[in-house]
């Protein structure tokens, strides 16, 4: 153990105060403070929550984007953000939480290191989570489990089976608000796309240089669909994205870029789409909760852990990782990506368009997943 976390131990042991008894009920506080996708895996696990627990208090820990993302779930009491450096409003949040009576700390995921010490000392009787990633700050867990490997929306299932809550619907939910839905509808509409014509959606940006497939392919792609399908291209991106977005947009006949829209609206924008072919990154997940047909381009991650789970219309190509071992936040090309070729997207978005466009119906499979 190092220094840190032995004088993480032996603070902790000084204010762990006893354990809270509310007698039958339950009170529950969910820590899930990292990105985009982290936070859609979750959904599941919540919706599990209150069905089983209808009256129960559910509030979240989470990040800025967490918070856009998760503003309007009605099956979310409170939403509290943890903003980064921590230890900065570590008291503040210390006292908003105590406040909270909470019973029971999940914890889904979170990379700040004090994150879980805070939780440890607010009196939970039982503190869940996932032994091995915690920055070896797993003594702090009441109730570890075991890290097998498990698609990332079955491990916070299985966080939440813990204290016996279930559900029978394991695919991630979004929830829009009217607004949302308006603004996107609006942006459509300053398009002037006829529309009889099929609208695809390409996503070439991704947080990590590593998994962003090069543009000139998505650029190859881009025009070979629209002389094949006769659809339009949409490509989005963040803001921090536009250069790119642009540069490949204005290189596909009659692409239109989407950078500009806050973070739900550009869901609602994704839901409208035909198709989504994105890497492996947030927007993915945002089309794959959308029910939006996707294609998701992997490597070296591995889509059976974060890809489509149970998911209609959805199909990953992935490939092994080229070095060994994976140097990921290191690595300066994206060698993995570079084994995926133009002509495989392309015949995998063939076959994707028309099963749910073409009159063949939609993939009944969860997940389809195209290895090589």
């Amino acid at each position: 153990m190092n220094f840190k976390n032995k004088l993480i131990k032996n603070t902790v042991s000084l204010l762990k105060p006893k354990s809270l008894n509310l007698g039958e009920e339950k009170r529950f506080l969910i820590l899930s403070t990292t990105g985009l996708g982290d936070t859609l895996w979750g959904t599941p696990a919540i919706r599990a929550l209150r069905e089983c627990f209808a009256t129960s208090y559910i509030g979240v820990v989470t990040s800025p984007i967490g918070k856009a993302l998760l503003q309007h779930n009605r099956r979310i009491d409170e939403i509290i953000v943890a903003k980064d450096p921590l230890a900065r409003s570590l008291f503040s949040l210390y006292r908003r939480l105590k406040a909270k009576k909470i019973t029971h700390v999940l914890n889904f995921h979170t990379s700040q290191r004090p994150m879980l010490p805070l939780a440890a000392i607010l009196g939970a009787q039982e503190i869940i989570g996932t032994h091995g990633i915690n920055k070896g700050l797993d003594f702090l867990l009441t109730h570890p489990i075991d890290n097998v490997p498990m698609h990332e929306i079955q491990r916070r299932l299985c966080i939440v089976g813990q204290v016996g809550a279930h559900t029978l619907d394991s695919s991630m939910e979004l929830f829009l608000s009217p607004e949302d839905e308006r603004i996107a509808d609006a942006f459509l509409e300053e398009l002037h796309i006829p529309s009889y014509l099929p609208l695809i959606a390409l996503h070439p940006g991704a947080k990590d240089g590593f998994k962003q497939w090069p543009a000139s392919h998505f650029i190859e792609l881009g025009n070979r669909l629209i002389q094949n399908l006769g659809c339009r291209i949409i490509v989005t991106g963040t803001p921090s994205e536009k250069p790119l977005v642009e540069s490949i947009s204005s290189r596909i006949e009659g692409a239109f870029p989407a950078t500009r829209l806050p973070l739900l609206a550009a869901a609602a924008l994704i839901k409208r789409m035909d198709m989504m072919i994105a890497n492996d990154t947030g927007p993915m997940h945002l089309a794959f909760a959308q029910k939006t047909p996707t294609i998701g381009l992997f490597a070296p991650t591995d889509p059976k852990l974060c890809g489509p789970y149970f998911v209609e219309s959805a199909l990953a190509i992935a490939k092994r990782p080229t070095c060994s071992p994976c140097l990921r936040k290191s690595c300066r090309e994206p060698f993995c990506l570079l084994q995926i070729g133009v002509q495989e997207v392309y015949d995998a978005a063939l076959k994707l368009f028309y099963e749910t466009k073409g009159g063949g119906g939609k993939n009944t499979e969860s997940n389809l997943l195209v290895m090589t």
